[in-house]
């Protein structure tokens, strides 16, 4: 989820999915266009960005628009076998799409041959995300550091009064946007820029929290997709306890996974130790005294260099372990596998906990450091007013997950949210029955062992989607698409020829 819920609510498609099946042309013209051009005299040849307008309000379609950036890759291979555009969303929230469309056409492979030889590949960052009319916030107060584990009343309330001042802070600085950037208009953009594209139906691509995005599309708009592939599920239907302990036991899980792994492999800086032990020591000597980070320092000559806080606390390694546990073997992109760890945790134990520490906001008030907080907090409910309340999800947390306590995305959204100046918009809810009915073969894959998206969370939304078909991948690492195994193949066929394996079908790479 990236990662990233109270009560089961019955979502009933009303007024905004059926306005929606009738906005395609309007006095026989395209409603909605998006104007391309090269994004700087430097790019790709093959690299175009774009921009589209769209209602602020999808209740309210003829007033205020704001502007989604959007970035486009050209098929490359011949006209006759192109089948269309594919849209692709990374996750997060808050992740940009079109650093994934520069990656590509920059020579950093992101997408099959297969994908990259048929369609177009467009890339919208979501509204409120990078160049999609970003959601700013005051860096000065996300540079205050607040834990989310307070030990009494009077630190409870101090980050729910911090919490405030921040979302406020978003709000005074964003406008209009703040409390419009939930999954269900990003949804209703999606098919705003389908319609744009002129292109046919939709060929959509989704990780991670794109997934969802691609969930609620299908709930939306059944009828107009053509191929969707999901990788890596969220599921946006249970209760607040049941996501908090499904993500941490995950997590966990992964975590015990690279213990063992580290363990057994001599490449691993702690090959033959408990490094259970070696983790939990480490966080509780943190939690004490904080690590230094020299790296993070303004001072350094680091990529890192005002980048991050310059001490790291247990509670920083517990949330950001979770991250390092992406891909198992490392990949050109964020997550750099089991073996970078083991190094990264030996040199915290040495003294040097940069690579284990938390983002700062050193870009002015537009950073994606809080743009998927800002999602966050209107599609998840936080329900906790209480340090009561607080503390029983503290000892939830350890219980479920005695290494990381429950340190978790779905967690931060349970904590940070607390005061949050703008209402759940889109609340968890199973998706509606009716519609999802009408739905064409929908491809799910996950891993077994996912340390963000739970692989319960993909067998559940299984459940809400009748025509869709689950792909195990029977090994480790958040979501399957840049691996390029056998998983990443099936994900090509599909999009590609249509082609679907057997239901429960259970891949090893």
């Amino acid at each position: 989820m990236r990662t990233f819920a109270l009560t089961t609510l019955l979502f009933v498609v009303g007024n905004a999915a059926s306005f929606s099946y009738n906005k395609d042309v309007l006095n026989g013209t395209t409603l909605f266009q998006i104007q391309w051009s090269n994004c700087t005299t430097n790019d790709p040849p093959n690299l175009d960005c774009g921009q589209i307008q769209v209602p602020l309000d999808w209740s309210q379609p003829d007033g205020e628009q704001i502007t989604l950036g959007i970035s486009r890759v050209k098929a490359t291979g011949s006209s006759s076998s192109r089948v269309g555009s594919l849209i692709f969303n990374p996750g997060g929230p808050g992740s940009p799409a079109t650093e994934f469309c520069e990656y590509q056409a920059a020579g950093t492979p992101v997408f099959s041959k297969a994908i990259s030889e048929h369609f177009d590949i467009i890339c919208p960052d979501p509204r409120g995300v990078g160049t999609s009319s970003p959601i700013s916030c005051d860096p000065g107060l996300w540079n205050q550091k607040q834990s989310l584990f307070p030990q009494s009343e009077a630190e409870f309330a101090e980050m729910v009064k911090h919490n405030k001042a921040f979302g406020q802070s978003c709000l005074d600085l964003s406008g209009g946007v703040f409390s419009h950037v939930d999954t269900t208009s990003v949804a209703e953009d999606m098919e705003a820029i389908r319609i744009a594209l002129n292109d046919g139906k939709l060929n959509w691509l989704g990780v991670s929290y794109g997934t969802q995005i691609g969930a609620q599309y299908a709930e939306l708009y059944p009828k107009n997709i053509r191929a969707m592939a999901l990788d890596g599920n969220t599921d946006h239907s249970p209760s607040e306890v049941y996501i908090l302990t499904a993500e941490s036991s995950t997590y966990e899980n992964e975590l015990d996974r690279f213990f063992e792994w580290c363990n057994q492999n001599q490449s691993c800086a702690f090959h033959g130790q408990n490094v259970a032990q070696i983790f939990d020591d480490l966080v509780a000597k943190a939690d004490k005294t904080p690590i230094p980070a020299p790296g993070c320092l303004p001072t350094a000559d680091t990529a890192a260099a005002s980048t991050c806080f310059p001490n790291v606390t247990g509670e920083d390694i517990r949330f950001n372990v979770q991250g390092s546990l992406t891909y198992k073997y490392g990949s050109a992109f964020p997550g750099g596998g089991w073996l970078e760890l083991g190094i990264v945790l030996n040199e915290t134990l040495n003294g040097n906990a940069t690579a284990l520490s938390s983002a700062m906001a050193n870009m002015g008030k537009n950073s994606t450091v809080w743009q998927g907080l800002a999602v966050g907090c209107l599609d998840w409910a936080h329900s906790t007013t209480t340090f009561a309340q607080n503390v029983y999800k503290q000892q939830l947390g350890s219980a479920i997950a005695p290494h990381t306590k429950g340190a978790s995305q779905s967690y931060r959204y349970q904590t940070r949210c607390i005061g949050w100046p703008a209402t759940v918009v889109n609340p968890p809810h199973v998706l509606n029955q009716t519609a999802m009915k009408l739905a064409p073969p929908i491809l799910l894959v996950n891993s077994n062992h996912d340390p963000e998206t739970s692989y319960v969370w993909a067998q559940n939304l299984q459940t809400q989607i009748p025509s869709a078909v689950l792909v195990t991948r029977n090994g480790d690492g958040h979501g399957s698409l840049v691996l390029g195994g056998q998983a990443s193949a099936v994900i090509d066929g599909y999009l590609v020829n249509g082609t679907l394996p057997a239901q429960d079908f259970v891949v090893q790479s």
